[in-house]
């Protein structure tokens, strides 16, 4: 009996494990690679695939999903904004930067100059 109730305790956990990352599928826009099912950014990062020195990362602000592109050129100035899985603007990364969190390089150039 007491092999019984480890089992379904294990599977109980095991569901629990299961359902979390449910959940982080879905904080991410629900597709599996935003980078190539979400339309408006597979097109922002087609109009960079030959910049060296361009990357995108993805954040997460406020409960969601963010993307914003980075320059790494040191002679570039540029603003970036910080989009949501929709491609609306909340805002520039030299205002938000502080609350983003877990940060991942989403797509960079193969041959990047970038120091990552």
């Amino acid at each position: 009996m007491k092999n019984v109730i480890q089992f379904f305790a294990f599977l109980f956990f095991l569901s629990i494990s299961i359902i979390s990352c449910e959940k982080d599928y879905n904080n991410t826009c629900n597709v599996l690679n935003p980078a190539e099912e979400i339309s408006w950014l597979k097109e922002a990062i087609d109009n960079v695939k030959e910049d060296e020195y361009s990357y995108y990362v993805m954040a997460d602000y406020n409960g969601e999903t963010v993307f914003y592109y980075v320059n790494c050129n040191p002679v570039v100035n540029y603003a970036s904004f910080i989009l949501n899985c929709n491609g609306d603007n909340l805002g520039h990364t030299n205002n938000l930067q502080d609350e983003l969190t877990n940060m991942t390089i989403l797509w960079k150039h193969e041959a990047s100059k970038c120091n990552l």
